[in-house]
């Protein structure tokens, strides 16, 4: 059974993390292995739906930030 992790996309902060990290969405896909397209429409707020527990740890870590933290409720 796959874990869902329900988002809000709308209140996600990946954006903001990734400018205190100087990080493009490029250096983010190498890193996380999330195609581009795919985290420029979250990042957007294009996407309004869950992401997998997987894909917000992938976000997490290579952000280093919490899960709790780029995904509030």
């Amino acid at each position: 059974m796959r874990n869902i992790f329900p988002v809000v996309m709308r209140l996600n902060r990946i954006r903001e993390a990734m400018k205190e990290l100087d990080m493009t969405q490029k250096e983010l896909q190498e890193l996380t292995g999330i195609r581009q397209n795919v985290i420029s429409r979250i990042i957007n707020e294009k996407v309004k739906t869950s992401i997998s527990l997987e894909t917000a740890r992938k976000f997490s870590k290579a952000l280093h930030k919490s899960i709790e933290y780029l995904f509030p409720e």
